[in-house]
């Protein structure tokens, strides 16, 4: 007889939790939120010019040379102004920059040196 008071109980907190659960997420979804901006309508345009220029060839001048401008905007968008400045031809990101060392401090002290493939050879 106790089985079956332990499955009772058991199913009811599986309910009880799953309604918890709900009404959670109903919470949290929010309701009629404020209306798209106009980076938000701007974006699903593009998306929908980037999924019509899927199929432009570069004979279609006129759609060729719009999708040119979407898929640079795109990237411009996904890369941030960091793109933005390399595109540009200012390419600053390897100037003056120094490689750092490897950090060595991981490796345990008092062991051998692994060996090299190319020392290991005959």
């Amino acid at each position: 007889m106790t089985d079956v008071r332990a499955f009772k109980a058991l199913s009811l907190l599986t309910t009880i939790g799953v309604l918890v659960v709900t009404a959670c997420t109903i919470q949290l979804r929010g309701g009629d939120g404020p209306p798209p901006t106009k980076a938000e309508q701007n974006t699903a345009a593009t998306s929908s010019d980037l999924a019509r220029c899927r199929s432009v060839t570069a004979e279609e001048e006129v759609g060729y040379e719009r999708c040119k401008q979407v898929w640079a905007e795109n990237r411009r968008r996904f890369f941030g102004k960091k793109y933005g400045a390399a595109a540009s031809g200012h390419d600053d990101s390897a100037a003056g920059v120094t490689p750092v060392p490897k950090d060595q401090s991981r490796i345990p002290q008092g062991y051998p040196l692994p060996a090299t493939p190319e020392a290991s050879k005959p």
